[in-house]
């Protein structure tokens, strides 16, 4: 009996042992898998971590870094071979890590600047003469000439027309005043100095309280709320050109597009909020069309101001730009931007260095060509025989890299270096499209340039008062920009425009800043 005892005794510890054991076991791997949940989590955090720092970094360098987006091969670029390119088709291939031979390349003997003579401003021509007394017994050798630039200050001139009015014969004679728009008539305001306050506000970006200290120091006195009524009436005038300036960047085939963030006053809640202007760029007609609805950025926006056109549009990788192009019935194809991909990788080079140089070296190769095709003033025919011969190769190559980056583990999706090589990877398509047409460019600075005065703004007046007051911002840009694409002096334009008594048989296509 008592051995039997013994024998269950030791069955019981055993199977109590067992199931220690078992419980120990799964006490383990409930550890390791605790283990591998909090690797992965602080894998997870690292990674966010290191994502914010990119971020911070890429933040402050935006704000107090360099804004010049030149590479490092591109700065350095001079130091070595040039390509060569002859209208014979002769190219040797790329040598850009070779040093050049110093034998064939001798400096150049510095030659002073010539001096600037300024001879587009007014001349005032004045003679210097020597004291009488001293001229007494002298004779005239020669004559020196040297100039000062004089700075006269701008001035308000009030001009009274005092009309004569005779009779004769029952009827009265009387002049005629120099023509003003009719809605200029009672504001007491010539159409020059209308000119004059939009081409301060809106080409040199001064804001009414600045001007209106102006006008104070010229002595007139102006009111602010007159000033910014003379604004509105002066734009509005302007209304039926803006629009024949948007018939005509729509004739076009080739657009560049762009949109940038305003600040706008929302009368309901009192404070400015964050809205949206829309850039249109026709460079073969050389105009520019701004867009304003309410602040939108959806795509309705855009895709209405496009719905008669039909051609290409050149575009940064915004969803809305990117729908158009591929769903409107194949009316219109979207170019991406070479610029924006470059931009990527510029902001990425702190994050991956080696990648972002490589991607970079050879972005620069193609703008090294289109530089080149564009100093040779090639005509578009040759520039896409060249682009077909020289860069197509290049595109090859960097399809081939994205292709094995963005497979590459050690490069991760969250990463600023990943983030570029997405975009870019997903934009190349859209980028092929350069190879259609000799005249398309192979980014968006079009657009963007257009765009900049508009943030330049404003930096200085803050905001647009309401939705109303931003329409006619883009009313008044649309004219500015076609101005300068043009060369023709703003103010000079106004003035004429302003003045311009209207004819039988006259359309707004005749005014057209061209």
């Amino acid at each position: 009996m008592k051995r039997n005892h013994l024998n269950d005794f030791l069955v019981e510890q055993i199977k109590n042992k067992d199931s220690q054991i078992e419980g120990l076991n799964q006490l383990i791997s409930s550890l390791i898998e605790k283990i591998e949940s909090l690797e992965k989590n602080i894998c997870s955090y690292e990674n966010l971590v290191k994502e914010l720092r990119d971020t911070i970094n890429l933040l402050n360098k935006r704000l107090y870094g360099s804004k010049s987006e030149k590479s490092h091969s591109e700065n350095s670029e001079r130091k070595y071979n040039g390509e060569k390119l002859s209208s014979k088709g002769t190219y040797p291939k790329e040598k850009i890590e070779e040093k050049p031979d110093k034998k064939s390349n001798p400096r150049k003997a510095y030659k002073r600047p010539e001096r600037r003579t300024y001879d587009d401003i007014e001349e005032k021509i004045e003679i210097l003469e020597p004291d009488a007394e001293e001229l007494i017994g002298a004779k005239f050798v020669r004559s020196e000439k040297s100039f000062r630039l004089y700075m006269i200050p701008a001035k308000i001139v009030k001009v009274i027309y005092d009309r004569r009015i005779y009779a004769k014969d029952g009827h009265l004679i009387m002049p005629k005043l120099p023509y003003t728009p009719e809605e200029f008539y009672r504001r007491h305001a010539d159409p020059s100095l209308m000119a004059g306050i939009l081409t301060n506000k809106f080409l040199y970006h001064l804001p009414i309280h600045r001007q209106l200290n102006m006008f104070v120091n010229a002595g007139a006195k102006i009111a602010r709320s007159t000033l910014y009524d003379w604004c509105g009436t002066a734009i509005d005038a302007l209304e039926g050109l803006y629009y024949s300036i948007r018939s005509e960047v729509l004739k076009g085939n080739y657009l560049n597009i762009d949109e940038t963030t305003i600040s706008v006053i929302d009368e309901d809640v009192h404070h400015a909020k964050k809205e949206y202007m829309w850039g249109l760029v026709n460079t073969r007609s050389k105009l520019t069309f701004f867009a304003y609805e309410d602040g939108s950025r959806s795509r309705n926006v855009i895709s209405n101001i496009l719905e008669s056109y039909i051609g290409t549009i050149q575009t940064d990788g915004y969803s809305a730009y990117k729908s158009i192009g591929e769903n409107e019935n194949n009316k219109i194809q979207r170019l991406s931007c070479l610029s924006h991909i470059r931009r990527k990788f510029l902001e990425s080079r702190d994050n991956d260095r080696e990648n972002s140089e490589k991607a970079l070296g050879i972005i620069d190769k193609i703008y090294r060509l289109e530089r080149f095709f564009r100093k040779q003033k090639f005509h578009p025919d040759k520039i896409r025989e060249y682009r077909i011969r020289y860069v197509v190769p290049i595109f090859h190559k960097f399809k081939n890299w994205l292709e094995k980056s963005i497979s590459n583990p050690k490069i991760l999706d969250e990463t600023l270096i990943g983030k570029a090589i997405s975009y870019a990877y997903r934009e190349f398509k859209a980028l092929t499209l350069i190879f259609d047409d000799g005249f398309f460019k192979a980014d968006n600075n079009a657009a963007e340039r257009a765009m900049r005065p508009c943030k330049l703004g404003m930096n200085n007046y803050l905001f647009f008062g309401n939705h109303e007051s931003a329409r006619r911002g883009a009313i008044i840009y649309t004219i500015i920009e076609s101005c300068k694409l043009n060369g023709i002096n703003v103010f000079e334009y106004l003035t004429d425009v302003f003045s311009r008594e209207p004819q039988p048989g006259e359309t707004y296509d005749m005014f057209l800043p061209k």
